[in-house]
């Protein structure tokens, strides 16, 4: 079993190391070194991940830290720009653990742009990458706007785009606020697609990514979901539900979505596996760089009834 580096780029970027204790990742020596990036069009912040396989002063058979590969000249071009990144530590939240990475936080992407990758590793090698920003999409107008919809049992939602190689991510979630400690918060929670039984116990299921240009919630599914909201909570009514819902579509460009078909990845966060039997546009590398765009479809609302029939209290958008 090879080493593996994952990262997760969709929601929150999180690393991890996975490895067979029975094999030692330092025999046959060959420096290989490892990038994860996926620029985002919701915003500023870009991040990067270079990664080594051998630690630098390190004898075989030590168990490696996180290699990050540290003192790299790492540019994106963008437009008719040229941002240089910069290494830093984000820190998790009680500070028990860091992790490093290269970020801008000067441009976000649109559609069907051009970028392209150089990194400049301190041992004076260079890696290289291009891709093309997805084109937007178009949400159909036989997509759902009210929920519960008149006379039907699912919520469905459409979209087109001119290109067949994309891969998509809906995403449905409700906007909520709550008074707490005196402070009105704002915070999102995702519904799911529908519930199975999974191991004796009924769990829900999100969307995943593939090719499909739809989506189709289940009405029960979402009704279960408030109603366990609605049941977790000493005071319902102390939580206020806005009328519209925010549905976006992610969409990844052609580079990630040939991973992701390659990978047969089959988690809602996508996960990128720094390995030689993998699908990779790094010259002189590994891993992926490419993007996503997002696109929100604000059409969807809620009926005032049914969400004060969880005892929510209910704000109409203007």
């Amino acid at each position: 079993m090879k080493k593996k580096f994952f990262i997760l780029v969709v929601i929150f970027s999180v690393y991890f190391l996975s490895c067979d204790e029975s094999f030692n990742p330092f025999t046959d020596f060959r420096q290989d070194y490892g990038v994860a990036c996926i620029l985002r069009s919701d915003t500023t912040l870009q991040l990067i991940s270079i990664t080594r396989s051998y630690p630098d002063g390190e004898d075989a058979g030590t168990a490696p830290k996180f290699l990050f590969e540290d003192g790299a000249d790492v540019r994106i071009w963008y437009q008719d720009s040229v941002y240089r990144l910069y290494d830093t530590s984000f820190y998790s939240i009680d500070n028990s653990d860091s992790l490093k990475y290269y970020y801008s936080n000067r441009f976000k992407i649109g559609y069907s742009e051009e970028i392209e990758l150089e990194v400049l590793l301190k041992t004076g090698k260079r890696l290289k990458a291009f891709s093309k920003t997805p084109e937007e999409i178009l949400f159909k107008n036989t997509s759902e706007v009210i929920i519960p919809p008149v006379g039907k049992t699912v919520v469905q939602l459409f979209w087109s785009v001119p290109s067949t190689q994309y891969y998509f991510l809906p995403r449905l979630r409700i906007k909520c606020e709550q008074i707490i400690n005196g402070v009105n918060e704002i915070f999102y929670k995702e519904l799911p697609i529908r519930y199975e039984t999974i191991n004796g116990r009924l769990t829900p299921v999100f969307p995943k990514p593939s090719k499909n240009l739809s989506v189709s919630y289940q009405l029960d599914a979402i009704s279960r979901f408030l109603s366990d909201y609605s049941d977790s909570l000493v005071s319902p009514s102390n939580v206020t539900i806005h009328q519209t819902l925010d549905f976006e579509v992610l969409t990844f460009d052609a580079e990630v979505s040939r991973y992701i078909s390659v990978s047969n990845n089959n988690t809602n966060n996508l996960s990128i596996r720094f390995d030689e039997g993998d699908y990779t546009n790094i010259s002189g590398g590994l891993g992926i760089f490419g993007s996503q765009v997002n696109k929100k479809y604000t059409r969807l609302k809620f009926l005032e009834n049914y969400i004060r029939s969880y005892n929510f209290n209910f704000l109409y958008d203007l």
